[in-house]
């Protein structure tokens, strides 16, 4: 069952069959396929050269769309998801920004990167602490100093302060206060119960190993390090994203005119059958020039068929990478591509172009960080080598108070007196604390640790030494195979410019070949399978032009991404398209 109209049979005669194949050659579009419908004031400029793009003409009303789509979007959701919707180039990147998940997957990257940098940072945040502790004993003591033969102890001790570490130098501070109260039956102690209070500083300071090269300094410095790899690789992916969603839409107006050309070529097709068989029925052909046609017809069928399908593949691709989650089952948008530039002709400076790269390219940025955290391995690896030397020092003051043990004096048998110049209360043991009279305690001294053949080190260290190796390679890897795509990317534009020219010329001979051959016909030097086969010649070399012209605008974003411009060529702001929808 056909679904392209036919024409109507003319009279049998070889004038009428040439008319009517120049009529169907000339005809835009047979298939009941709507054309592509430009936005409102959109500009609809053809390719330099080109003469197969369809006329623009108005959408009927059963297929204007909902609300015009803006070229910002705020989601998938301004997006009827039916219909048909003009979009220029812009509109579809700054949608693709918007919904397409891959974008919003790569999102997150930056995210997590920099919360494991606040993580290692958080390594030095100080900490409280705080302990407290009872105790009940009683020790039976055989002893003329303590009376009745059972020493009891009641002790209270409670312990508080800050504790953390210095930043990159690797020191561990410590500031604490504590104090207790100890009642007592012992016939020796002049205060029960006697109250205690100590203030104390103290520090440990690695001399060697650990000083300014530790593992939570580590943990920061490579955390920063891998939030601006982060950053670069979200870059990177946008970049390809956006090369993605041009190519995809190239496609799908590369895939709208190759089926615009198989209907056209079925239509010519299905007309000289109609007119071969006109002239069979009359005796002027033979059955074998109908069963030709036939087979003509079945084959440009057969191409049509296959140019739909690639069609509504090229929709399906792009409305995917645009619209994101939009892409249901159900769903029956389709995309009419109005942005169509100009084939420009380009010099571009090889010299120049891998300047760019060098400057802007994500992967060598990547490269270069993962240098700099090499770097910081081997530098922590080499640190490990050297013995442990640590001083360490506390400094403080230590208080004392108490009420006078209401148990006789052992020696004299009566009450006890008072001891001078100790407070009653347990407030009253820090009022020396600062004063030049108070009772001071402070220690020096330090830690040495020397490992025995120190194998794990070693072992670390030539690690490293051999990762900073592989990433200094791999970043003259990087730049290499960067001046290889960016000669690449000059070479494939430049002959997609050449093949462009090379491909309309040959259409224009394959279109005078298929004129002459219908006036041979005409005048009885030809026959209908020799019109057909110029026919396809045409079909073939529009096909060829459709192809060049696709390679063209493919060509200019690769170059674009390879020299690591496409992102400020298109009016992206990084920092905008990273924010998380």
């Amino acid at each position: 069952m056909r679904t392209v109209p036919r024409m109507a049979s003319g009279v049998v005669s070889a004038a009428l069959l040439v008319a009517g194949l120049a009529a169907s050659a000339e005809e835009p579009n047979a298939k009941p396929k709507p054309q592509p419908v430009p936005a409102t004031g959109t500009s609809t400029a053809q390719p330099a050269g080109s003469t197969n793009a369809p006329e623009p003409h108005p959408a009927p009303a059963s297929a204007v769309p909902g609300p015009r789509v803006p070229g910002a979007l705020a989601g998938p959701t301004n997006v009827p998801l039916q219909g048909q919707l003009p979009l220029s180039l812009q509109e579809a990147i700054a949608m693709g920004i918007e919904n397409n998940l891959d974008v919003q997957l790569a999102r997150f990257d930056p995210l997590i990167a920099t919360e494991s940098k606040i993580e290692a940072w958080g390594f030095y945040d100080p900490q409280l602490f705080g302990d407290y502790l009872y105790s009940h004993r009683e020790t039976p003591v055989a002893s003329v100093l303590q009376a009745g033969g059972l020493l009891l102890e009641k002790e209270h001790f409670g312990r508080g302060g800050l504790t953390g570490w210095v930043p990159k130098l690797g020191w561990n501070y410590e500031l604490a206060y504590g104090g207790g109260a100890l009642e007592s039956n012992s016939s020796i102690e002049s205060l029960s119960p006697r109250y205690e209070a100590g203030l104390n500083a103290s520090i440990t300071a690695p001399l060697l190993k650990g000083f300014l090269q530790n593992e939570p300094w580590l943990a920061v410095t490579t955390s920063t390090n891998l939030e601006g790899r982060a950053a670069e690789t979200f870059r990177m992916d946008l970049m390809d994203i956006i090369v993605a969603i041009e190519d995809r839409y190239w496609g799908l107006i590369a895939a709208d005119e190759r089926l615009r050309v198989a209907n056209k070529s079925l239509e010519a097709n299905l007309t000289l059958l109609d007119q071969i068989k006109a002239q069979y029925d009359v005796g002027v052909v033979s059955r074998v020039e109908v069963v030709e046609a036939e087979a003509g017809v079945a084959n440009r069928d057969f191409e049509r068929i296959r140019a739909e399908n690639d069609y509504r593949a090229a929709q399906d691709n792009l409305i995917d990478i645009v619209f994101g989650p939009g892409l249901t089952p159900d769903s029956t948008l389709e995309v009419k591509p109005t942005t169509v530039p100009d084939v420009v002709a380009y010099d571009i400076d090889p010299e120049v172009a891998t300047a760019k790269a060098f400057n802007n390219l994500p992967e060598l940025a990547i490269a270069q960080a993962d240098i700099e955290l090499a770097e910081m391995n081997r530098k922590f690896a080499k640190n490990q080598l050297l013995p442990q030397v640590d001083v360490v020092g506390s400094y403080g003051y230590q208080g004392l108070a108490g009420r006078t043990n209401p148990a006789p004096d052992i020696f004299t048998g009566g009450v006890r007196q008072p001891v001078r110049g100790v407070g009653r209360h347990f407030g009253d043991t820090d009022d020396d604390f600062f004063e030049s009279d108070g009772a001071r305690t402070w220690t020096a001294g330090a830690v040495l640790s020397v490992p025995i053949g120190s194998v794990s080190s070693r072992a670390q260290k030539r690690r490293a030494d051999f990762e900073l190796r592989r990433a200094e390679t791999n970043l003259r890897r990087e730049e290499q195979q960067a001046i290889l795509q960016i000669r690449e990317a000059i070479r494939v534009q430049r002959a997609a410019q050449e093949g462009i020219e090379a491909a309309e010329r040959s259409r224009l001979a394959a279109e005078e070949q298929f004129r002459a051959e219908k006036i041979r016909l005409e005048h009885g030097e030809s026959t209908p399978f020799d019109v057909l086969q110029r026919e396809e010649e045409l079909v073939t070399a529009e096909s060829q032009k459709i192809g060049a012209l696709q390679v063209y605008r493919s060509a200019l974003a690769q170059l674009d991404r390879r020299q690591g411009t496409i992102l400020d060529e298109r009016n992206i702001v990084i920092e905008q398209a990273r924010t998380l929808r």
